[in-house]
């Protein structure tokens, strides 16, 4: 009976004569590991949509405004010349620009640094855990595919809830500076449809980036090493 079990979890490489883990069986344990510590990964998924949802947000309501001051409609302008976000001087409209363009690298570079900040202490706080499976055998490129498919996991839902929570910011702000009757359901949804799936994958690529350093570094250290780290 554990002869059976054994041959269903795992596959014999008879190239190296090791056994290998197939990959939906390192799926399911890493979500069992997400399961386990849904604690700790709730506040990584919240880290993770904070530095999204400022992106996004940022990125969105910019998109919107330079929409609507490309309109020839005499209300939308004046609407726009109200909140202040139209002059007719080209010195300031280039002054609008860079601020606007200094405000986006500004949320870009807040999302990379937490992101990878989120991600960097996510893996190292886990070493010993690391040092654990190490000690039972398991080799280097085992364990950054689990964290490589955790990272994946964590940055496709932070994201999304990130990408969710800054649409609604997005629209909380145009609401507060602008008429409602203004902003049109088509620009929104065009807006949306854009910055949406874009921070998705663009979350998700730079959250396994910024695990493949400290998950290699981790899958390298000796077993007792692994298990001395105090973090």
């Amino acid at each position: 009976m554990t002869t059976n079990n054994h041959k269903t979890l795992f596959a014999e490489d008879t190239s190296t004569r090791r056994l290998t883990l197939p990959w939906t069986r390192a799926v399911e344990i890493c979500w069992r590991n997400v399961l386990n510590r849904r604690g700790r990964f709730l506040l990584v998924f919240i880290s993770i949509a904070v530095v999204v949802a400022f992106f996004v947000s940022t990125l969105a309501y910019q998109s919107v405004i330079a929409e609507l001051r490309r309109s020839e409609e005499v209300p939308v302008r004046a609407a726009l010349e109200r909140a202040n976000l139209l002059s007719h001087d080209a010195a300031a409209e280039r002054n609008q620009r860079d601020r606007t363009l200094w405000l986006l690298l500004l949320s870009g570079m807040l999302c990379f640094v937490g992101v990878c900040n989120t991600m960097y202490m996510s893996v190292t706080e886990r070493f010993r855990e690391i040092g654990t499976l190490k000690c039972l055998g398991a080799l280097d490129g085992f364990i950054i595919r689990l964290f490589m498919i955790e990272s994946v996991f964590v940055g496709m839902v932070g994201s999304a809830l990130g990408a969710l929570l800054g649409c609604l910011l997005m629209l909380i702000q145009l609401v507060m500076i602008l008429e409602v009757e203004f902003i049109s359901f088509g620009l929104l949804l065009r807006t949306v449809a854009i910055a949406g799936p874009g921070a998705v994958l663009g979350g998700t690529v730079l959250t396994v980036l910024a695990a493949i350093y400290p998950t290699r570094a981790a899958a390298r250290m000796k077993p007792v090493e692994a298990m001395r780290v105090e973090v």
